[in-house]
């Protein structure tokens, strides 16, 4: 019976000191996450707003112009509206600007989305070209939200 006892409060215990520890390791984890996510949104939102305001084609309207099936045919920054890669996603690796997938633990259920809009600024005649982008990148964990990333680009002035 003693040992029986004995035994029961072992466990007792010893689960009392490892709960931190599993706690921690998660937590961790978690961190990793979050910061390969900043990581990879920031990059996708480098890799569009280092691209033409314009469409060096002439095309129009947001999305890929006709042609541009993949990323690495991109040529101006509206060509990533509707962009998604990642769990879930029709391309289900996460690719890096060189077009490297990109693998590890820590980055297993994340996925990016990018949306772009036109923004008309205030004044401004609803009929002219907007001057304006918004560009946003949403990283995801499994499908909820984890962060958004957002930058407002200004066409260049032409002189």
């Amino acid at each position: 019976m003693e040992a029986l006892l004995a035994s029961t409060m072992l466990a007792m215990g010893a689960s009392a000191v490892l709960l931190p520890f599993s706690v921690g390791a998660q937590s961790e984890t978690e961190d990793a996450r979050r910061t390969f996510a900043l990581y990879l949104g920031r990059e996708l939102m480098e890799e569009i707003i280092s691209k033409p305001f314009d469409d060096p084609a002439g095309g129009g309207g947001l999305g890929p112009d006709g042609g541009e099936s993949s990323r690495a045919l991109f040529d101006n920054i509206d060509d990533y509206n509707g962009y998604e890669d990642g769990y879930g996603k029709s391309i289900s690796r996460l690719v890096g600007m060189n077009g490297q997938i990109i693998n590890g633990a820590a980055i297993e259920g994340l996925q990016r989305e990018a949306a772009i809009a036109y923004i008309h600024v205030s004044g401004q005649d609803s009929g002219d070209a907007p001057n304006f982008v918004r560009v946003e990148v949403k990283m995801k964990y499994k499908g909820d939200d984890l962060l958004t990333l957002r930058r407002l680009v200004h066409k260049p002035i032409d002189r």
